[in-house]
């Protein structure tokens, strides 16, 4: 299965999701790399720390990530997306960054009509007005929400030099239930002549 992780601009922790899964797969018993095509390579950076694996050519995984540039412009995005069984648009509670994410959401569905795409809210808050209203401000700009979204947790920044060490118990919890929640979605991925766009 392969997961295309993208957002349209920096900072919404895209590379960091990107690892969080990786070491959340790699826990579950899959195999799994992470293909980094972000110029500033924070994935291979962190996996090179966490003696994580770097997709290598011609070798089959279970999982295969895609790390892209913040920028749907960009050639190594749209290859990427066309690639897909998933796409994850990581995106922030905030209007403005919902409103990239509804863009990079229409980007997909032109651009890889095959793969199931969602949108995950990252860095939430639940005690804020974004965090509360997370659920009806998505249905304000109409994307598809992954069931599962990330907490605001200063271990997840941790992890990036630490892997899965660098987690407690409930951020643990958080990401393999997100994990499952993708790989529940990919089961659903039918043949692409079968598949309509999400």
């Amino acid at each position: 299965m392969t997961i295309t992780i993208l957002a349209k601009k920096g900072g919404v922790g895209k590379s960091t999701v990107c690892l969080l899964l990786h070491e959340a797969f790699k826990k579950a018993g899959k195999s799994v790399a992470i293909q980094d095509w972000d110029a500033q390579g924070t994935s291979n950076k962190a996996l090179a720390f966490i003696n994580g694996e770097q997709a290598k050519p011609e070798t089959s995984y279970d999982i295969l990530l895609f790390d892209t540039p913040p920028n749907l412009e960009h050639p190594a995005t749209a290859a990427a997306v066309r690639s897909a069984d998933i796409a994850l648009v990581v995106t922030s509670p905030a209007p403005a960054d919902l409103w990239e994410a509804e863009e990079a959401v229409r980007f997909v569905q032109t651009k890889g009509q095959h793969a199931k795409v969602r949108v995950l809210f990252n860095k939430v808050r639940k005690n804020t007005i974004l965090g509360r209203l997370m659920q009806e401000s998505a249905k304000q700009v109409n994307v598809p929400l992954n069931a599962v979204h990330l907490n605001a947790r200063e271990c997840y920044q941790h992890a990036v030099g630490r892997g899965w060490a660098a987690l407690d118990a409930a951020a643990r919890e958080e990401v393999l239930q997100l994990a499952v929640s993708l790989m529940s979605l990919g089961e659903n991925t039918q043949t692409p002549e079968s598949t309509e766009t999400q």
